[in-house]
């Protein structure tokens, strides 16, 4: 997984990347203003391409060099402009309170650096995600359960934070994928994606082909996909318990029509399954994800253990 902020704690490409703030420069023109030698420049430059955080133009015979996207471009500038921190200066708990106060407002922009915070400070993507936005949103959804906020805010809340996480896509870049694709959505009636996507950002960041479907699915159009792409895993997401009944049906369906040849794992998630995973299990579920923590250190790994072995026994037949 890269980052743009992992490669700009390299002395040298963050020489480099401070120069091209400046705007297009050619190897030559890179050598003169950072004094660093022509083949670890090539070099340098080579690896930020191929991860999509520079971008090259030719124009006659010279190839010039440039910031990929204007995403990266404000990363950049930010870093340099801002105050460095480190993960010990970044305190997830009070910014997850800041985020959500913004949130609620339509505050984008104070979401947006507060997210580039956690990122200069090099903060994992799952204390990100898990210590910094999951209970941000809980907050907001508390204050809508009291009344505090009204459901326009708690929609608000919500857009702007499937836009930070879309946002996180310019920042981090996936792995060389490995040809598993997972499939993620909700059984009909079951309206919370969030965490759902959160999961899907990181796999995808682990080089899985990722396929979203969304809220509130049919069982007929959730089970033609899963016919027609043949993921790896299947997740589910059911947070509230007007949705567990089809979420229950939604699983026995995804049972009833996995065979040999298509043996993929079944994973569910959600506040309505942390009450009862139970219930879910013995729907037909393989496992209960906690938290989006819990599926990448305990579930994640067994599953790419497992495809590593199958892949590995098909290579020798």
């Amino acid at each position: 997984m890269i980052n743009v902020y992992e490669e700009l704690g390299d002395t040298s490409r963050r020489q480099i990347l401070a120069e091209l703030r400046a705007g297009h420069r050619n190897v030559s023109e890179i050598c003169e203003a950072t004094d660093l030698k022509q083949p670890n420049v090539s070099n340098h430059l080579a690896r930020m391409r191929a991860r999509g955080i520079v971008r090259a133009t030719k124009s006659g015979r010279q190839v010039y060099y440039s910031l990929a996207t204007p995403e990266i471009e404000a990363i950049v500038n930010s870093v340099f402009t801002q105050p460095e921190l480190r993960a010990a200066d970044v305190h997830l708990g009070e910014l997850a309170k800041e985020y959500a106060r913004a949130a609620v407002q339509g505050d984008e922009q104070t979401c947006s650096e507060i997210m580039d915070a956690a990122f200069r400070a090099q903060v994992s993507l799952i204390e990100i995600y898990e210590d910094l936005l999951a209970p941000a949103m809980t907050m907001v959804g508390n204050w809508w359960k009291v009344e505090a906020i009204d459901e326009a805010q708690e929609h608000m809340a919500s857009a702007v934070t499937e836009r930070m996480l879309a946002r996180t896509s310019q920042i981090m870049g996936p792995m060389r994928r490995h040809g598993r694709v997972a499939l993620l959505g909700c059984a009909p009636n079951s309206w919370h994606v969030i965490g759902l996507r959160m999961i899907g950002d990181y796999l995808r960041l682990h080089g899985w082909r990722t396929l979203f479907l969304g809220a509130n699915v049919p069982v007929k159009s959730f089970i033609t996909t899963v016919r027609n792409h043949r993921p790896t895993l299947v997740l589910l997401s059911c947070a509230a318990e007007e949705s567990a009944a089809d979420t229950e049906a939604l699983l026995k369906e995804l049972v009833r029509v996995r065979d040999r040849r298509q043996p993929y794992t079944i994973g569910v998630g959600g506040a309505m399954v942390n009450q009862d995973p139970a219930r879910f299990l013995s729907a037909g579920a393989d496992f209960a994800a906690k938290d989006l923590r819990s599926f990448a250190t305990e579930h994640l790994p067994n599953m790419d253990a497992r495809s590593a072995e199958q892949e590995n026994a098909a290579s020798r037949n």
